[in-house]
């Protein structure tokens, strides 16, 4: 499995996930509290990624990074 994407837009100030490489074929929008998350669908349907819009405050935006992060998958006892 590749690692996890995350990617942070300051001009955007948006909080992006990927989980795959696959090609995205659509977006779903909903709201998570007071955050607005548009999820990355690909063809077969599944979740790919998710972006989070309006991700900091105003005062404490970031400067834009890649951060690779290293995943494992656990295997079920």
């Amino acid at each position: 499995m590749k690692p996890i994407r995350i990617t942070y837009d300051r001009k955007g100030n948006a909080l992006s996930v990927r989980f795959s490489d696959k090609k995205e074929m659509f977006c779903r929008e909903s709201e998570a509290g007071n955050k607005e998350v548009v999820y990355s669908i690909a063809a077969d349907g599944s979740v790919i990624g998710f972006e989070i819009l309006n991700f900091l405050p105003k005062g404490e935006r970031r400067p834009s990074k890649v951060l690779p992060i290293q995943t494992r998958i656990l295997a079920a006892s």
